[in-house]
């Protein structure tokens, strides 16, 4: 069998993968939350882990990851309950438009700081 890479299909991969990386980042969230409960050291040295500026760098995937998964989703709502089934191709692209402005904004104040740190000695790998 022959897949087509056509937008929905290509939408609804980057759906599914946005998602998991997103049920990832849940995942490592609740790990630095919970160290705070091994006690305040320990939590100090998992903060200063996820601080370094290879996780700021992360940070910026994680932005795309976020507003991608929240346009697509409001564009399967209104595919779904408005009937915009037949725009469903626009709406990918102009909601990806929207996505790029947001994430070029977000992304390069991240990435700003990650090169802020770089450039006071922060070392890039945390380990």
């Amino acid at each position: 069998m022959h897949y087509r890479w056509e937008t929905g299909m290509i939408a609804w991969v980057l759906h599914r993968v946005t998602g998991l990386a997103l049920i990832f980042y849940v995942s490592l969230h609740i790990w630095v939350v919970a160290s705070l409960q091994i006690g305040a050291v320990t939590f100090q040295n998992t903060m200063k882990f996820v601080q370094a500026p290879l996780f700021r760098f992360l940070e910026v995937g994680l932005l795309f990851c976020v507003i991608y998964h929240a346009l697509n989703g409001l564009r399967l709502i209104a595919i779904d309950f408005l009937g915009a089934t037949e725009k469903h191709i626009a709406l990918f692209y102009i909601l990806v438009g929207i996505g790029i402005i947001f994430w070029i904004w977000g992304g390069s104040t991240m990435v700003a700081h990650a090169i802020h740190d770089l450039q006071h000695g922060v070392a890039f790998f945390p380990f």
